[in-house]
């Protein structure tokens, strides 16, 4: 059974696998869910209690989701494209689902370094 990151408050409850949530993005004291299929729900979380029941639901597997910054959560399984210069990030499921995000040159800097680091750790070398 895939593990699901539950968000309840009031009289709403918005249930997500894991492996389908793609980000989250702040907007004032509420965010944005967004998920592979393309949908977002707004929810009357700010970001920093989204991740923290990332982390607290989901333990070792919300090790896939990264904060970038105040505004932003990703799943790092989508990472497609990242180009510090224009201050690009896109995150991509390759099978239609494709979002184009900004963050600034230092967090994408770090996350493209990140990355390569993931790479090389299981590869023993970087991909290209």
């Amino acid at each position: 059974m895939t593990r699901r990151i539950i968000i309840s408050k009031g009289n709403e409850l918005l249930r997500v696998p894991y492996d389908c949530l793609m980000y989250v993005s702040s907007d004032g004291n509420y965010s944005n869910v967004v998920t592979v299929d393309g949908k977002s729900r707004l929810v009357s979380y700010q970001l920093g209690q989204i991740e923290d029941a990332i982390n607290d639901q989901l333990g070792d597997d919300g090790m896939i989701f990264l904060r970038l910054g105040r505004s932003l959560i990703i799943n790092t399984e989508f990472i497609h494209f990242i180009d510090v210069g224009r201050q690009q990030l896109i995150l991509s499921d390759c099978k239609g689902s494709f979002h184009e995000l900004t963050a600034s040159k230092e967090v994408l800097a770090k996350l493209k370094a990140y990355v390569e680091s993931l790479e090389k750790g299981n590869n023993g070398q970087t991909r290209r």
